[in-house]
Formats: structure tokens, C-alpha cells, sequence
């Protein structure tokens, strides 16, 4: 299912990922040993045993009360209400303009479970390029995403420039 997102939200969200030198581990990551600080191995590792240094930036697509992207930026991003992160909702996922759908559209999308999954910069980097001057979208579904992205110019045979093709990332 294609969930949309407001463009330049998604670009704010980006930026703040980027720019922080610290970033917050989904529950994958959580549990990688790549992420875990040095001399920990556990089995059930914490908030406190992930260096979040070494956690690279990105978004959190999030499927919970609603679907929607985070910032993995540490610390959060507040909103202008005060609020602990900003959020750019899926427009067809959003609890506050879609009431009485975004249930239904979060299950078929996102499934059952509540979750986060990692989108890396460079990828949200690439799908924001690829449709600039309208939504971000998405591709969503309980076992796939993917996003649109435009790929680095194909030589001919000549060594000239064909052009970007338009193509999608998929997890």
C-alpha cells in the first residue's frame, strides 16, 4: 500500500537525523551486536548497552498509533506543541484527520504489530529527490517496504549520459 508523506517534513525530519551526532536504535539495532558498546554481550541488551554513535542516521517508519516517520536523531526532535518527536504522519495513516481509518490502513500497511523499522539516510535522501515538487511515498506492507529513487546516471556505449531511471528501494 502507498502511504504519502508532506515532502518538506519528511526533508526537516532528515535534516535533524543528519545532523545529530547521536542516534536512537530501533529494536533491531537494539539487539545487533554491531551497535552494542564495547565489552557488553548480552542477550538482552538495553538502551544503555547500544553506543549510539555508532547507530547511522535515518528515519523510523513507525507503525503504531497511526504510521508515520521519525528522526532516529538523538536527542528527539520536539514539536512546536512540546512534544518529544515530530512526526510526519502518513497521510492515509493519520489517527488526527482519518479517525475512523487509520486502523485499518495501519493493519493492511504495517500489520498487526507495532514496530519501527530503520529507512537509512541515503535512502530517504534518494526517495525526497526522486519526487521532489509532490508527496514522499511509500510502498508499505507487512513484508516489504519500499521507496522511489533515482539512480546515478547510466553511460551508453558512447560514455555519455543516458539519464536517471527511475527504480525503488526495497528492505
Amino acid at each position: 500500500m502507498k502511504l504519502h508523506f508532506d515532502h518538506a517534513l519528511v526533508a526537516r525530519l532528515l535534516a535533524h537525523a543528519q545532523a545529530a551526532s547521536e542516534h536512537s536504535p530501533t529494536y533491531d539495532q537494539l539487539v545487533d551486536p554491531v551497535f552494542l558498546k564495547a565489552g557488553v554481550s548480552s542477550r538482552h541488551p538495553t538502551g544503555v548497552d547500544v553506543d549510539r554513535t555508532k547507530i547511522p542516521a535515518g528515519l523510523m517508519l513507525v507503525g503504531d498509533h497511526g504510521v508515520y516517520l521519525m528522526s532516529n536523531g538523538y536527542p528527539g526532535f520536539s514539536d512546536a506543541e512540546g512534544q518529544a518527536s515530530l512526526v510526519a504522519y502518513a497521510v492515509e495513516a493519520d489517527p488526527r484527520t482519518c479517525p475512523d481509518d487509520w486502523y485499518d490502513v495501519k493493519r493492511a500497511s504495517f500489520g498487526g504489530d507495532d514496530g519501527a523499522e530503520f529507512l537509512s539516510a541515503d535512502t530517504i535522501r534518494k526517495a525526497l529527490e526522486a519526487t521532489a515538487g509532490s508527496r514522499l511515498w511509500i510502498d508499505v506492507t507487512p513484508a516489504r517496504i519500499s521507496c522511489p529513487y533515482l539512480a546515478s546516471p547510466q553511460k551508453n556505449r558512447s560514455g555519455r549520459p543516458d539519464g536517471g531511471s527511475g527504480k525503488a528501494y526495497s528492505k
